[in-house]
């Protein structure tokens, strides 16, 4: 192992662990990965040396940590610019993050409301149910206007559709559960651009490991 190694501390049915493994194995990186769950559900306080937040992924290089999937993502495109994940066209890198922050802050965060309950069998979120649907809704709608689509979210496969793919993945599965709602019924086009990106092979990889690992998890509870 070479002393620049790249380790990742993450959790593999975590979709954010998974977006930084998924834009790691597009970019060929070779890098070790550690299995790590979040201090908020190992207590493990040494996680807390690499992260101050507790939380995964975490990227190491050369003794060096750095946490936040989307600077993760800036390191890797600086130090390993081989495979280009993001465009040096300054629109269109502004675009990608656009879109980014979109899925972030009006889908991803809106549905995480209830991964305990889709996921882990936790008691459903009664406040502000409605908010929470509009929200997502709202961003379902913006994205769609936004993103390109043709296939990818903008003109060449990014760190917009890595996003994309694990963002939407749970929030498919969140609305399907608290709202009866499968917002691809509703959004076809974003629902074909996530098929298009879940093709490819880094992708069908993370999804077999996510469904095992929930699959683990669902077997542990049941003890």
């Amino acid at each position: 192992m070479g002393v620049n190694m790249i380790k990742i501390y993450g959790l593999k049915v975590s979709n954010f662990s998974s977006m930084v493994r998924f834009a790691l194995m597009e970019k060929n990186i070779e890098f070790e990965w550690i299995e790590t769950f979040p201090f908020s559900m190992s207590g493990d306080k040494t996680i807390l040396d690499k992260s101050t937040n507790g939380a995964v992924p975490i990227l190491e290089y050369d003794g060096q940590f750095i946490s936040e999937t989307l600077a993760i993502m800036s390191f890797l495109e600086k130090n390993f610019p081989d495979t280009k994940l993001i465009s040096d066209d300054p629109l269109e890198h502004a675009k990608t993050i656009e879109i980014i922050k979109i899925l972030e802050n009006y889908i991803e965060t809106s549905a995480r409301n209830f991964y305990p309950f889709v996921y882990f069998g936790g008691e459903k979120k009664e406040d502000n149910l409605d908010q929470i649907k509009v929200t997502i809704n709202r961003g379902l709608n913006i994205l769609e206007k936004k993103a390109s689509l043709s296939p990818f979210m903008v003109s060449k496969f990014s760190y917009a559709d890595i996003f994309a793919s694990m963002s939407l993945f749970p929030a498919k599965a969140v609305c399907e559960k608290v709202y009866s709602w499968n917002i691809f019924d509703d959004f076809k086009k974003l629902g074909e651009s996530v098929e298009s990106i879940n093709s490819r092979e880094a992708a069908k990889i993370i999804y077999s490991d996510i469904e095992k690992g929930m699959e683990q998890i669902q077997k542990s509870m049941n003890k």
